[in-house]
């Protein structure tokens, strides 16, 4: 029997058809490269400054354009709005819907300069993202963990987690708080079970920001507005009036006479909706569109800005003081 390697025709069809293949390749290469505007606008790639940022909150937008400036500065009016305006040495703060790793990273490299903090999101992509990207300042302080679980069911989160979060109950950590920035209107079946655990099992005062009904919408205006928001994945009902939220927030053991719930809509809902519509129109410059979700958010702040039914607020409550006994 003949070995294929030693046919002549087989070993001279081989080299022919390796050989029309890289001409292939190559006419095709070439062709794209002579066909590209190599003066064209493909570079603005190479000037994005990395990493970039990630922040995802509504933003703060009384003195900025800009979105992640706006975002920290959010987050700074909660920190403010609950006195703390210096880094803290002995503080705990178990912060709840963490996103990206900007949040966290301006946390423990600002806020935090001693003490403990543990972030818990229900998702794993973004829970990857801010590991790698809060590496380090994780190393500076070893009492610092990050964890995927449904925040808004605490007693269903895993031994792992449940065991970290009681190490927040050290006596030697001063101050500790819950921290819900922008989430907690999608936490299913209400924010109680959280506030709940918060106060009674770690001895935890709260502060977020978080989407409130005006107390003076109309039923239709309610049903609209709850209804936008279950299209955005909230429960029907977590629009919750000022009134309400406090109630709640003292049924989980708040002092309501701590309770501050500051209206902060005009800082929040124009400067969004204003950035949005600017930046889809200098994306499409590029050939970038910013998303139907986005634009779709862009129309529904745009109506809470102006019809005033849902009220952007920043939250403080703290837990009674113990009194000292007789």
């Amino acid at each position: 029997m003949i070995s294929w390697l030693n046919d002549p025709t087989f070993v001279a069809g081989l080299f022919a058809g390796v050989f029309a293949t890289f001409t292939l390749f190559v006419g095709l290469a070439a062709c794209l490269l002579l066909s590209r505007d190599h003066y064209g606008l493909d570079h603005w790639k190479l000037n994005l400054q990395m990493p970039v940022s990630l922040w995802m909150n509504l933003g703060y937008w009384k003195d900025t354009s800009e979105f992640a400036e706006a975002c920290r500065s959010y987050l700074k009016q909660v920190f403010e709005t609950a006195d703390i305006t210096t880094p803290q040495k002995s503080i705990a703060i178990l912060d709840v819907g963490f996103g990206c790793g900007d949040q966290t990273s301006t946390i423990l490299g600002g806020i935090i300069s001693g003490g403990a903090y543990i972030g818990v999101t229900n998702n794993q992509v973004q829970l990857q993202a801010a590991s790698r990207r809060c590496r380090d300042l994780h190393k500076e302080l070893d009492t610092s963990h990050l964890f995927c679980a449904d925040a808004s069911k605490p007693h269903a989160w895993p031994e792992e987690i449940r065991s970290a979060v009681d190490k927040l109950k050290n006596p030697k950590l001063k101050g500790k708080w819950l921290l819900a920035s922008d989430c907690m209107y999608h936490f299913s079946p209400s924010r109680m079970p959280l506030w709940q655990y918060a106060a009674r099992n770690l001895g935890m005062n709260f502060m977020g920001s978080d989407l409130c009904m005006s107390n003076t919408a109309t039923w239709r205006e309610k049903t609209l507005a709850r209804t936008i928001g279950a299209l955005m994945g909230c429960p029907w009902k977590a629009f919750l009036t000022v009134e309400q939220y406090r109630e709640q927030l003292v049924a989980c053991g708040y002092d309501r006479d701590s309770i501050v719930i500051k209206d902060v809509s005009v800082d929040v809902f124009p400067g969004l909706v204003a950035f949005l519509e600017r930046h889809d129109k200098a994306l499409a410059e590029f050939g970038i569109s910013l998303g139907g979700g986005f634009r779709v958010a862009r129309k529904v702040f745009g109506w809470f800005a102006v019809s005033k039914v849902v009220r952007a607020v920043i939250v403080v409550a703290r837990l009674p003081k113990v009194k000292d006994a007789a």
